[in-house]
Parts: C-alpha cells; structure tokens; sequence
C-alpha cells in the first residue's frame, strides 16, 4: 500500500497547490499588477518624453538653421548699405571738394581783380604825379633858361 499511496499524491499536496495559486493570485494583484502599471506608465511617459526631445531637438536645429539664414541676410544687407553709404559718402565728399574748388578759383579771380584794380590806380596816381614832377622840372628849367 504504500507504494499505492506513493503513487496517488496526497490531499494535503492538492490543497497546498490550491493556497499555492491563491497566493500567487493574490501577490500579482496587489503587488505585480499595480507596479507593472506604474512601470509601464514610466516606461510611456519616457517615450513620449523622448519624441518631445526629440520633435524640439528638430525644432530647435530649424530654429538655428533659420536664425543663421536670418543672421546672413543681415550681414549682408548691413555690407550693402555700408558699402551705399560710402559710395554717398564719397559723392558728397567730391562734390564738397568741386565747391571749395570752386570758391577758391573765384576767391582767387576777386583777389586778382582787386590786385588789378588797385594796380591800375596806383598807376594812374605814379603817372599824375610823374606829370606833376615833370611839369615842375620843365617850370625850373624854363626859369633858369629865363
């Protein structure tokens, strides 16, 4: 018989299962169940985190991208209008410069008229009185002939 028995598990062997799986039910409702959903729940949070990281690293590269461009066309509009302002910069200059030319040739031209002027005067009076001297010298030497 005992060999019979050892063939046919025990009743205590089927309850002992029984509370076994009642156990582990018990354990992975309220200890797995809940910390897989917690775990699960990070493990979704993570990705979408991740995507986001990921979406704003891109933004963030476009952002950059078009800041450079930006950054560029500003660089070279500033050299455009630099480059404008000196070209006016030298226009006024020549035309500043044509005027004091200018200014100074007719500055120059009064100061020659007047030099003119004042040597023709000067010449009227050397020959009214080179006539006055004349005149007397003549009156002398008619007195003396006399």
């Amino acid at each position: 018989m005992e060999i019979q028995q050892a063939m046919y598990p025990n009743i205590t062997l089927f309850v002992q299962l029984i509370l076994f799986l009642i156990f582990v039910a018990v354990v992975s409702s309220v200890l797995v169940k809940p910390y897989g959903k917690v775990i699960e729940e990070r493990e979704s949070t993570i990705k979408g985190m991740e995507e986001e990281i990921k979406k704003l690293q891109e933004e963030s590269s476009k952002l950059l991208n078009e800041a450079s461009k930006i950054l560029e066309q500003g660089k070279r509009e500033s050299n455009d209008i630099l480059n404008e302002s000196r070209k006016n910069i030298e226009k006024i200059k020549a035309e500043i410069l044509a005027k004091a030319e200018e200014e100074a040739q007719r500055e120059t031209e009064k100061a020659t008229q007047e030099i003119r002027k004042s040597l023709e005067e000067e010449k009227a009076k050397m020959e009214t009185h080179i006539q006055h001297i004349a005149q007397l010298i003549v009156k002398r030497i008619l007195e003396e002939a006399a």
